[in-house]
């Protein structure tokens, strides 16, 4: 892809057009790094829930430290989306990551207390509501149509490289030293705000340059949340479904399956962490694979992996531990690559809507799913905790098999270029 790169056009490019491709790339790689710890940060949660017993914390208020921190993300997103139309995204990215980080700190300090966990996931959840869409937003800006696919299907997948670690720190320190999974989120994070401050361009001239065109004769407006909904209803209400059913059909699972694991089927940390780390192996293919054929063949093509994911969960709940962990693993890392699917979203979420709702819209449409989700999880703990874990973590399948007609429903936003003779 770098050897592409040298011959982009950036005439549709909005955010840096005088920058070199050494530059531009630093610039992206700085984003990433935030990125990358605001990924990892999701994984906390569910990593620690094994020990939350320990702790005090039973299944049920486990599941609401999950719907917590989901609210909290749904404030973010707004918070993040107005703050980063009057300022800059950059400056929002850098306050953002600087709140997440801070917050998660102060968890190995407070670790036995459910309302220091209550009130730290929240401010959390509001900071890292806004990530996405701020990251999202300034990678779009800076790259052209051609690569956007790609480039936000990679950080995309930085979530799935994120659980590998996250699941590799789980096996080597959650019954030794469970710290290291909160020092880890926290510490690389301030570097990623140092590289962002010095290698990422200043958004905030093209909003003041605006401002200034706007005092004058030409009336330039903001993009709205209100404006967004009234002009563009039915395209946003479905892609805030399918955001919802993507979240409730992973988050859904992935939150409770290593509590399942774990007093389930009585498998050791080490096994039910490698088998995370081997479905993130797959998530991270997965992100690359589907962003290479969103960008090759359109967006919704990336509909396939939605599929599969639902026809996996229903044969993974069905294994017995006499199978071996190698059906465990497999079908683990096969429900990771079709995960990949959503990598996609930050670019096709920004192109369903005209260019002046691009700073709100990906975010937007994101992290605001997180409501449905935010109901259905703690639902499907209550069902773990009276039913059992194997039967409620069928449910999640249903999800995808709704997302699946959601999504076929939304308009394709894929162009591809005619080849000129």
């Amino acid at each position: 892809m770098l050897s592409k790169f040298k011959n982009m056009n950036v005439d549709d490019v909005v955010l840096g057009k005088e920058l070199t491709i050494g530059r531009r790339i630093l610039a992206y790689v700085s984003i990433l790094v935030i990125y990358f710890f605001y990924c990892y940060n999701f994984y906390i949660l569910s990593l620690l829930g094994p020990l939350m017993k320990n702790w005090g914390i039973n299944t049920t208020n486990f599941g609401i430290l999950f719907s917590v921190m989901s609210f909290g993300t749904l404030g973010g997103t707004i918070l993040a989306g107005i703050i980063a139309s009057n300022t800059s995204k950059k400056k929002t990215l850098i306050g953002l990551a600087l709140a997440f980080a801070v917050s998660s700190f102060f968890h190995i300090f407070t670790y036995e207390s459910f309302t220091a966990w209550f009130i730290l996931r929240l401010i959390s959840g509001v900071a890292l509501g806004g990530i996405f869409g701020t990251a999202v937003g300034l990678i779009v800006d800076l790259f052209p149509q051609k690569y956007r696919g790609r480039l936000t299907s990679f950080a995309s997948s930085l979530f799935a490289v994120a659980g590998i670690l996250a699941g590799e720190i789980a096996v080597a320190f959650i019954d030794t030293n469970w710290t290291v999974l909160i020092w880890v989120a926290v510490l690389p994070t301030f570097i990623g705000i140092l590289m962002v401050i010095f290698f990422v361009p200043d958004d905030g001239k093209t909003i003041r340059a605006q401002k200034q065109l706007a005092d004058g004769s030409v009336q330039i407006s903001k993009p709205t949340y209100r404006e967004l909904l009234m002009s563009h209803t039915w395209i946003a209400l479905g892609a805030l479904a399918l955001s919802g059913m993507n979240f409730s059909g992973y988050s859904g699972f992935s939150q409770f399956v290593p509590i399942y694991l774990q007093d389930g089927l009585g498998l050791a940390a080490s096994d039910w962490g490698r088998m995370i780390s081997i479905q993130n192996l797959g998530h991270f293919i997965g992100f690359n694979m589907w962003g290479f054929v969103a960008d090759n063949f359109g967006r919704k093509k990336n509909i396939w992996g939605m599929v599969l994911c639902a026809a996996i969960i229903p044969v993974y709940m069905a294994l017995k531990v006499d199978v071996g962990l190698a059906i465990f693993f497999t079908c683990a890392f096969l429900f990771g690559i079709g995960l990949g699917y959503s990598g996609v979203w930050g670019a096709y979420y920004s192109e369903l809507f005209p260019e002046k709702f691009r700073t709100i819209a990906a975010g937007f449409c994101f992290n605001m799913g997180r409501i449905i989700s935010m109901i259905a999880v703690p639902i499907i703990g209550f069902l773990g905790a009276k039913l059992g874990f194997k039967a409620a973590l069928t449910i999640p399948a249903a999800f995808f098999l709704l997302g699946i007609i959601v999504w076929a429903f939304l308009p394709e936003t894929f162009k591809k270029k005619k080849k000129t003779l």
